[in-house]
Order: structure tokens, then C-alpha cells, then sequence
């Protein structure tokens, strides 16, 4: 899949989120992630950072213009080519999208898509409260499991702490296997622990899916329907709202 070059890009139609206008806060055409994942359609990481940063101004000031000309969106969605937390000036920008949308495309939700692995930073976390919608990767609940799938840059204890503590929020979890059955979050221990995780977390809802796109790893494959519906039922027999994106 093509890098972003610009802070916005869209509208995209997308399962989950409906018409989305992406917000980008990577160096413009890198994908810029603390994360490899297995299943990641942008392909290599670049991290540490070598590209620049947009300018706080660059971003806000792309937004509005972007609905001058039309607010026809049911989201504005902060991802783009990574971690967009990763900015420096996250929570600066954050503020200015909220002041946007309020003016420009009141009805449309401000959405956040993380990994959740900067939630120990302050300025992220006061950020939170902008967004109607914060959707936060967890794709395993094992280390093993979290550094096949995810190439993480922290441990997966953290990450659940972290999420833990956020409160309000929808888990967002892709399930792959691979033809070496190397990678599989799958597995009934993979997804035991996964589990395990969710319940200590407690979000609001869980989204289970799988790739629709080409991977970075060429040998995943998709997971059948009925396998994420199996998932799901388990999730809802935890007490917390599943839906499944196939």
C-alpha cells in the first residue's frame, strides 16, 4: 500500500469507521512506527525517526481546508503511516483538530488508531480526552505471540498496564496465521492468553478482524469468519461488547 505524503488524506471508506478522513502525523512517505508487525501493509519500519516531522501548523491548517471544501465524514481519524503518538507535538495538534472539527464538521467523531505504546507519556494520555473514539492495538496476550505478531517495542506487560489504566476505549485485534505456522495468534493457548488480557483490560468493545490487505509478511493468510465469530462469542461471554470486521 502507498505511503501518505500529505497530513490528510481521504476520505476512505473503511469497515470499521465508516467515511474516514485520515489525519497523518509521520515524515511525510515513511511509515514511522516503534511497532514491526507481521501483518502491516506499509511495509518496513523506520524508526528511529529519519524523516521531519509536519509542522503542528501544517496539520491543523491541512484539516481546515480540507473541510472548507466538504465535511460530508463520520470521522476524522488520527493514524496515517504508524504511530501517530510518536509526534512530538501530538498533544498541540491534538488541540487544534479538536478546535476544527467543533467548528468545521461539528457531527463528525474525532478518532484516535495507536498501539498504545506511548501511554506512559503524559502529554498523550491528557490528550485522550479529545477523542470520542480511541482504538488501541492489542493482537496478543503473550510475549511470544506479542513479538511474532507485533515486533514490539515494549514489553507486553506494560502495554497491558497501560491500557488498563486508560479507562474508555475500543480494542482493535488482528488475528493472522502464517503458511509455516510460525505466526498464530490463533492457537487456543495464543488466544487464552489473549484473552486473559482482555478481561484485565476491560475495554468498552473488542473489534476482531484479519487482512484484507497485502501483508508485509507475504506468507499470512486471512482467518476464516467463522473462527473470529468463535472469538468473539468468547469475548461477550467475558462481559464485553465484540464485533467482528470481515
Amino acid at each position: 500500500m502507498d505511503l501518505q505524503v500529505g497530513p490528510v488524506y481521504g476520505p476512505v471508506l473503511s469497515r470499521r469507521l465508516g467515511r474516514s478522513l485520515g489525519i497523518n502525523l509521520t515524515p511525510a512517505g515513511r511509515k514511522t512506527c516503534n511497532f514491526s508487525c507481521a501483518y502491516c501493509q506499509y511495509g518496513s519500519t523506520d524508526f528511529p525517526v529519519r524523516g521531519q516531522w509536519p509542522r503542528s501548523a501544517d496539520v491543523i491548517a491541512a484539516l481546515d481546508r480540507a473541510l472548507a471544501v466538504s465535511n460530508d465524514v463520520d470521522r476524522i481519524t488520527v493514524a496515517g503511516n504508524g504511530e501517530p503518538t510518536l509526534h512530538p507535538a501530538f498533544a498541540p495538534i491534538v488541540e487544534g483538530l479538536f478546535e476544527i472539527r467543533a467548528r468545521r464538521a461539528p457531527k463528525a467523531k474525532l478518532a484516535l488508531l495507536s498501539n498504545g505504546s506511548t501511554l506512559n507519556r503524559l502529554d498523550v494520555v491528557y490528550s485522550l480526552v479529545h477523542f470520542d473514539e480511541r482504538y488501541m492495538k492489542l493482537d496478543a496476550g503473550d510475549a511470544t505471540t506479542f513479538r511474532l505478531v507485533n515486533g514490539p517495542s515494549l514489553p507486553l506487560s506494560r502495554l497491558i498496564a497501560d491500557l488498563r489504566s486508560v479507562g474508555r476505549l475500543t480494542l482493535q485485534s488482528m488475528f493472522v496465521r502464517d503458511a509455516a505456522n510460525v505466526v498464530d495468534n490463533t492457537t487456543p493457548r495464543a488466544i487464552d492468553a489473549w484473552l486473559g488480557a482482555v478481561d484485565q483490560i476491560r475495554p468498552e468493545c473488542v473489534h476482531l478482524y484479519s487482512v484484507q490487505r497485502e501483508p508485509m509478511r507475504s506468507s499470512l493468510r486471512a482467518v476464516p469468519e467463522p473462527v473470529l465469530r468463535e472469538i468473539a462469542d468468547r469475548v461477550s461471554a467475558l462481559g464485553v461488547r465484540a464485533q467482528v470486521f470481515a
